[in-house]
């Protein structure tokens, strides 16, 4: 693939000794998404490693926080007070 012009390739979700193969026989940088850790750089989607989605969960994600309960409580409020009419107030308007 690297004598037809590709300048990187992404893998995601294979075996890790599959990507550290194409890691090992191609010079061209090899990014993994869930390929192991022998490739040459790593993506983990920021959505998903904040926790701000839970229904996804293979394997290769490591989540740093849970944003999604403090998201939901947060847009709860929100809601709350735009019906309450508690936002905006006068100090909140142009």
């Amino acid at each position: 693939m690297q004598e037809a012009g590709c300048f990187a390739i992404v893998l995601e979700k294979i075996p890790a000794a599959l990507g550290k193969r194409v890691a090992t026989e191609l010079k061209i940088p090899i990014i993994g998404i869930g390929a192991g850790m022998h490739v040459d750089g790593q993506v983990l989607v920021m959505h998903d490693m904040l926790g701000i989605n839970r229904e996804f969960s293979p394997r290769f994600l490591r989540r740093y926080l849970n944003l999604y309960d403090q998201i939901l409580e947060a847009t709860k409020h929100y809601i709350s007070d735009v019906k309450s009419g508690d936002f905006p107030t006068e100090n909140e308007q142009y």
